[in-house]
């Protein structure tokens, strides 16, 4: 299934008195690339938790925050020996406002001590299982972003299609008018000329301009981006970024070899629905 590289997902768990929050965010990136926002507590787990998004999420930007939220008892407490020394040396210093003082003095380093949440592997099992709950989020909200962005896909492509086919029909009934309209300009100059050369030249002529060739590969190219599109594959958008490049080369041969103005609107056509397929293509997973 496709799959966007734009997700969310959150979820809450409670272990002891402290209670966990969880939130996972994911954009287009075109490698995989994290923002890791864990306690202080956690940063011992922070490459195992990397390596665990990267496993599972396999590209794109993810930004991972997870909070501890418990009560100020449990996890503040007041270094009351530090907090009186300060005072004291603050005192001799200079007489402070009483009332101000505390307020100074608690901004200080080591005035306040918080007791970290000890991680231990058992709690480290069940905030990864979050985890895991959360990435499942993510990766259904992808699925149903892809889902909105195949329908889309395939109808800019089907589109295309029919441009492909109205060229192709200007391109036989215009390479006909060409050799008749350089017979006709021969034939009234009233000049003499080896007919078996001017065969040459005009096939030579003729199959400069033919566009055939491209048309069928720019088919063959759409053809790939399809399949690539309904593939079983996980990752899809690099693929589909290089069968872009290949389909916008084939269109600009098409538009450099034809001179015929009908044929000129549908590559301009052609060329503003590729835009859009592209910039698709860089949030597919």
């Amino acid at each position: 299934m496709l799959q966007s590289m734009t997700g969310y997902g959150s979820t809450s768990l409670k272990i002891d008195e402290l209670e966990i929050y969880i939130e996972l965010k994911t954009l287009n990136s075109r490698y995989f690339d994290s923002k890791i926002s864990i306690p202080s507590s956690m940063s011992s787990h922070e490459l195992y938790i990397n390596n665990f998004l990267k496993e599972n999420l396999l590209r794109g930007k993810a930004d991972l925050r997870i909070k501890f939220i418990g009560s100020v008892k449990d996890s503040i407490s007041f270094n009351k020996g530090v907090i009186k020394r300060y005072i004291e040396e603050l005192n001799e210093i200079s007489g402070f406002d009483d009332s101000n003082i505390l307020k100074s003095v608690l901004s200080l380093p080591n005035s306040i001590e918080k007791d970290e949440f000890s991680v231990s592997v058992n709690k480290l099992d069940k905030i990864i299982n979050s985890i895991n709950s959360v990435i499942k989020d993510v990766i259904n909200f992808r699925k149903v972003e892809g889902k909105n962005l195949m329908i889309d896909l395939k109808e800019n492509l089907i589109t295309i299609k029919l441009f492909i086919s109205k060229i192709e029909k200007i391109s036989g009934i215009h390479s006909k008018t060409i050799k008749k309209d350089l017979e006709n300009k021969l034939q009234s100059l009233n000049a003499e000329y080896d007919l078996v050369r001017l065969e040459q030249e005009l096939l030579y002529y003729i199959e400069k301009i033919d566009i055939n060739e491209e048309l069928v590969r720019l088919n063959s190219h759409i053809n790939f981006f399809t399949e690539t599109l309904d593939s079983s594959s996980n990752e899809k958008g690099k693929k589909l970024g290089f069968i872009c490049q290949e389909i916008g080369r084939e269109i600009n041969t098409v538009g450099s070899k034809s001179n015929n103005s009908k044929i000129q609107n549908y590559i301009v056509e052609m060329k503003s629905l590729l835009e859009k397929i592209r910039e698709q293509s860089l949030n597919i997973l």
